[in-house]
């Protein structure tokens, strides 16, 4: 059989047509198979490095928010109110760094056990938000109890110690 000038530039359009829809799916995979292929030890440098962060701003915003009474403490006694006051303006900074470490994506093998880090996370910050008690309560009462067990389990060392 032999093609006309117009079959072949049909079929050449077509050809690239179906290359351009393979090469935009093949750019997402791409970039679900980069972020799947993370190893624990470059997840946990990430999520260290924005945790790290995470620790200084939650340490500014800690002293900016004791700033505001007189005296402050230790040598000052605090209503409930303001020590609820002052524990729920430190969890921006705990959204934040689970929003970004999420964006980093879950490590290779590890995918389901970071996840559950994570959701426990998610639920300390919602616990935090309900009974803001919770976010100076000690061992397990502590919203971040779970997330801070396993996450310190696994690595994630600069999300919770300074």
């Amino acid at each position: 059989m032999i093609w006309g000038r117009g079959h072949v530039t049909g079929v050449v359009v077509a050809m690239l047509a179906v290359g351009l829809a393979v090469a935009g799916c093949g750019s997402s995979g791409e970039a679900d198979t980069r972020v799947a292929s993370l190893t624990k030890e470059e997840f946990l440098k990430k999520a260290n490095v924005i945790c790290a962060r995470g620790t200084k701003e939650i340490g500014k915003r800690d002293r900016a928010a004791w700033n505001r009474y007189d005296p402050p403490p230790p040598k000052a006694v605090h209503s409930e109110a303001e020590l609820n006051k002052v524990a729920l303006a430190l969890l921006p900074p705990r959204e934040k760094e689970l929003r970004l470490i999420r964006a980093v994506g879950l490590p290779r093998g590890d995918e389901k056990y970071v996840e559950k880090i994570l959701t426990a996370w998610a639920k300390g910050i919602e616990k935090g938000k309900e009974d803001p008690a919770s976010l100076r309560a000690p061992g397990p009462e502590y919203a971040f109890y779970k997330s801070y067990s396993m996450g310190i389990d696994y690595g994630l060392v600069k999300c919770w110690l300074a």
